[in-house]
């Protein structure tokens, strides 16, 4: 009952009785699809007009399936064609099958142009015994409820543009201020499928991200903030692996390079703030698929005027490396540290997170992290001082 209700409120959208009065929307299967196996996917045609029409399909359409790195063209071939007889303010539905591309793995996304801009994500994995054979997945059916053109519109301009940037986490301890938590999002600026980014191939890895770390006295009087970062950056990246190769060894995953400010959004004397341009590497040593050490150096310098914080250089230096040892599906450890100008101040931080799942109750799953942290600078209202604490709590991204 609920897609005969939602068209049945489009009322105020009925107009004249034409083909070009429907909304079309693309459903696709809640499961994993198989690389090289088949998906059916339907096209569900809504009629809010107060008028009965017939809709004709099309047994062919042509879409592209894409990834955050490259993109094919499918053909979806459908299981019935002709016009559809859909009544005032109802709906009818259309299924295509496609292929799915060998080498595509992933959360991949499908783009339709015709007969109207549609836009369905898919996800793909590859089957967990080598010999079994690419089965096909259907769309479920049973729990349509088409949405609306301005939801469309939505999806079309910003699925699969968001991703994870730094960790994303929340953890508390026994030393003020207790609470610690952190968020941290980029946005891909260029679509897959944008005219810039086939004139100029290197905006594809265009990136704006934003991430916010705080300190809450969450135990005081009225719980107060100690201090937030506000980091917004604008960033090139790159993710293509130099060795594909499956055995262990070196392999360099990609890099980063940008523009971030930071700062404590304060006045008066705890005001903080700076700008730096940095260049951020990735390598790998092991099998990605099992255990493995991933190294993250940071090189960044100081671009603007430091008068809030003028010696920040001498605790921070200029040079920040990550190293992190684990596997995937396993317990990993990362080490964080930053030397100070003159090799005498700096900070060192350490994050255990181990994956729990809580898939019979809540369909969920994230990690328990512990954080030790000593040196000087959790904080950019303190940067100066030096502290020593441990935290636990959760990490939705590690």
């Amino acid at each position: 009952m609920k897609p005969l209700l939602v068209v049945f409120l489009l009322g105020p959208l009925a107009g004249l009785v034409s083909a070009q009065n429907v909304v079309v929307n693309l459903l696709a299967p809640a499961e994993a699809a198989a690389p090289g196996g088949e998906v059916r996917v339907d096209l569900v045609i809504l009629n809010p007009t107060p008028t009965e029409i017939i809709y004709e399909t099309p047994l062919a359409l042509r879409g592209t399936l894409s990834s955050e790195r490259r993109s094919w063209p499918v053909e979806l071939r459908g299981q019935a064609g002709g016009g559809a007889q859909i009544a005032a303010r109802s709906f009818s539905y259309r299924s295509f099958i496609f292929t799915v591309p060998a080498e595509a793995r992933g959360r991949l996304v499908l783009d339709l142009e015709r007969p109207q801009p549609a836009r369905a994500l898919i996800e793909v994995k590859a089957a967990a015994d080598p010999g079994q054979a690419p089965r096909a997945v259907s769309a479920p059916l049973s729990n349509i409820l088409p949405g609306q053109p301005a939801e469309s519109a939505i999806q079309r301009t910003f699925a699969g543009r968001f991703s994870a940037h730094e960790p994303v986490y929340f953890i508390y301890g026994p030393d003020a201020p207790g609470a610690k938590f952190q968020f941290s999002f980029k946005y891909r600026v260029l679509g897959e499928n944008a005219r810039l980014g086939a004139t100029l191939p290197a905006l594809r890895g265009l990136y704006a991200g934003f991430t916010q770390r705080s300190l809450w006295d969450i135990d005081a009087d009225s719980s107060p903030f100690f201090d937030t970062s506000y980091m917004p950056e604008l960033m090139f990246e790159s993710q293509a692996l130099v060795d594909r190769g499956d055995a262990g060894g070196f392999k360099l995953l990609g890099w980063q390079a940008g523009v971030r400010h930071e700062s404590n959004g304060r006045d008066g004397a705890d005001s903080r703030s700076l700008n730096i341009a940095y260049v951020r590497p990735a390598f790998a040593f092991g099998r990605l698929d099992g255990w493995n050490l991933i190294v993250v150096p940071r090189l960044f310098a100081y671009l603007s005027d430091l008068a809030n914080n003028p010696d920040i250089g001498d605790y921070r230096g200029n040079v920040e490396l990550t190293a992190i040892f684990g596997r995937n599906d396993r317990g990993a450890l990362a080490l964080t540290g930053r030397l100070g100008r003159g090799a005498h101040k700096g900070s060192l931080q350490a994050d255990l997170t181990v994956p729990v799942k809580f898939d019979r109750m809540f369909n969920f799953a994230t990690y328990v992290l512990i954080q030790y942290w000593d040196g000087y600078g959790e904080s950019l209202r303190s940067y100066d001082q030096r502290s020593e604490t441990i935290r636990a709590g959760f990490s939705l991204v590690r």
